[in-house]
């Protein structure tokens, strides 16, 4: 192993020995607690710290411009470029919303941790089941009116390269139905720190830029390629500029 490589791949075992043992115990104690008191909120501190921890651990540093954007976060749904595995916890740690998120079936398999996806109205998919799929957006419509954040990849997987793909329509149609604010964000610099395909990661700084917020109330179903195209126009900029 050449030497220059040695220490991405201490920091990187360090965080995979911290994050998995602590995603469980974290939840094995938090989540009966946060049913005792009937409140989620020690479950988002728990997962907020785990990221912070995790990315301390990898040598990962960010700067968040425009947080205030944000608001209050109801009835808001954050779309974000996706170009690393980084990319999830960056936002989750550093920005000050308790999100709930769409999760893919497979992350259901982690024991214990699943109790804390389903406490927090995380929404379950199975991308492969139709109606389940549409079953999950009305879900999704229903929990943003009652004044929940989201946080939406709308490239729907991380760009192999790190560039800015096409936006899949799903979230869109989540967040029209509800008469969201979308809040852009563009991550720049995590896909030189971890991009797609590799295990290591590297010491750097990410930059978070929030971007002004969209109005998906102002766009109807027929219309929705408009709104699309504005948000990805948007964090497309912010990734330039």
């Amino acid at each position: 192993m050449p030497a220059a490589a040695r220490p991405r791949v201490i920091r990187t075992a360090l965080v995979v020995l911290f994050v998995a043992p602590y995603a469980v115990l974290a939840s094995m104690v938090g989540y009966p607690v946060a049913r005792l008191f009937r409140s989620p909120r020690l479950l988002y501190a728990l997962g907020r710290f785990g990221a912070r921890a995790g990315l301390w651990l990898a040598g990962v540093r960010a700067v968040v411009e425009g947080a205030e954007r944000l608001g209050q976060g109801t009835n808001t749904v954050v779309m974000s470029n996706h170009a690393s595995h980084l990319d999830a916890a960056l936002l989750i740690a550093l920005l000050p919303l308790d999100f709930k998120v769409v999760v893919k079936k497979e992350l259901y398999g982690f024991p214990f941790v699943h109790n804390c996806f389903d406490y927090v109205g995380f929404i379950k998919v199975d991308r492969g089941d139709p109606e389940q799929a549409r079953q999950a957006v009305a879900r999704a419509v229903a929990a943003l009116r009652a004044g929940s954040a989201f946080l939406i990849f709308p490239e729907g997987t991380r760009s192999p390269r790190g560039e800015l793909g096409e936006f899949k329509k799903g979230g869109f149609v989540v967040a029209i139905g509800a008469g969201s604010r979308i809040v852009p964000v563009a991550v720049q610099g995590s896909a030189g720190l971890m991009p797609k395909g590799s295990f290591l990661i590297r010491p750097g700084t990410v930059r978070l830029a929030v971007l002004d917020p969209v109005d998906a109330g102002g766009y109807s179903y027929e219309s929705r390629d408009g709104l699309i195209g504005d948000v990805r126009s948007r964090i497309a900029h912010a990734l330039v500029g």
